[in-house]
């Protein structure tokens, strides 16, 4: 077995002489409990729920757009019976909108914990996957979600070329019968509409996809995981696009919540509390990676049929001198 703090090779079931707790006799699942209960996952975890928490007060904040909206309507006049009920009934939506949009992150903080108890359990050797689960289910409703929305994306861009190619052709039937330019430049200014309109949705269709390349990913290395967890056999299968990914995302998002400082402080804090949580998921990751290989392709101990050598007398053989480079064997 490979022991995933020193990497040192000790037989199967046996503690590690670096202290490294044993959480499962199975190598593979060790690593995976040694790896979700290890500071790092923790360090995400709490960085995560923090986000998570932040930007529930974030959000919650907007109570001071209302104050404002109050303050409006008590100038200008508004009629009291039909205003206030009104600004009441918009508030307790906006706190139900809130809560209902911070569902799936409240979810995928709960599956996070749920997976770090099962790793730092020592009562079983094996791992719950309940929480991989959620986090499964969680990214499938995304991968729907991002499909949805390229698809409503694609529809509004059809629907936009046929306005514009019936308005283009209305306004040169038009204006050709009298000889005016004007028609011509108004069709010139529609085409550099579309063709606008169009380059932006290419590119939000192409973080569309990346999107969905990401996610998929994010799926295909859970089930790996909980294959593992299973069935105890290792996998090192973990895409450097996913990881790449996770770092390129929290850098994004630092720089983001470095400049939503000045703005909004507390959205800010959760931007840069995400970003943090998804580099160390990065790094997490990568080391399972890394042991999961060492434990598919473990290194290789030079086996000598007679024995351990001893140790030579006087030079060594390789040097000048030595019985392998024209000097007497000893």
């Amino acid at each position: 077995m490979l022991c995933p703090k020193c990497g040192r090779t000790v037989p199967d079931g046996v503690p590690c002489p670096c202290g490294a707790p044993l959480l499962s006799s199975n190598p593979a699942v060790n690593v995976i409990k040694t790896l979700g209960s290890s500071p790092l996952f923790l360090a995400a975890a709490i960085l995560y729920t923090a986000s998570v928490v932040l930007g529930l007060f974030s959000s919650l904040g907007s109570s001071a757009l209302f104050t404002e909206l109050y303050y409006y309507g008590a100038n200008y006049g508004l009629d009291p019976d039909i205003f206030y009920p009104l600004m009441d009934a918009l508030e307790s939506g906006s706190v139900v909108t809130v809560v209902v949009e911070a569902i799936p992150s409240l979810l995928m903080a709960a599956a996070m914990w749920m997976f770090y108890a099962t790793c730092r359990s020592t009562k079983s050797g094996n791992i719950s996957t309940a929480g991989l689960t959620v986090c499964k289910v969680l990214s499938y409703i995304t991968v729907v979600g991002i499909c949805l929305l390229a698809l409503l994306l694609v529809a509004c861009f059809v629907i936009l070329l046929i306005a514009a190619a019936a308005g283009g052709v209305t306004t040169a039937s038009y204006y050709d019968g009298y000889g005016y330019d004007y028609g011509y430049g108004a069709a010139a200014s529609a085409t550099a509409v579309i063709v606008l309109v169009a380059v932006v949705l290419v590119v939000a269709v192409a973080l569309l996809v990346l999107l969905l390349v990401y996610q998929l990913a994010v799926i295909r290395t859970i089930n790996r995981v909980k294959a593992s967890a299973l069935t105890g056999t290792p996998d090192n299968r973990v895409p450097r696009f996913l990881t790449g990914m996770l770092f390129v995302l929290g850098v994004l998002g630092g720089l983001g919540g470095l400049a939503s400082l000045f703005t909004s402080p507390v959205s800010g804090l959760a931007a840069l509390a995400s970003a943090a949580c998804m580099i160390l998921l990065a790094l997490c990751l990568g080391r399972y990676r890394n042991l999961m290989t060492m434990l598919l392709f473990p290194p290789v101990q030079p086996v000598y049929p007679g024995g351990p050598v001893p140790p030579y007398q006087g030079t060594p053989p390789q040097q000048p001198g030595g019985p392998y480079n024209g000097g007497t064997p000893q």
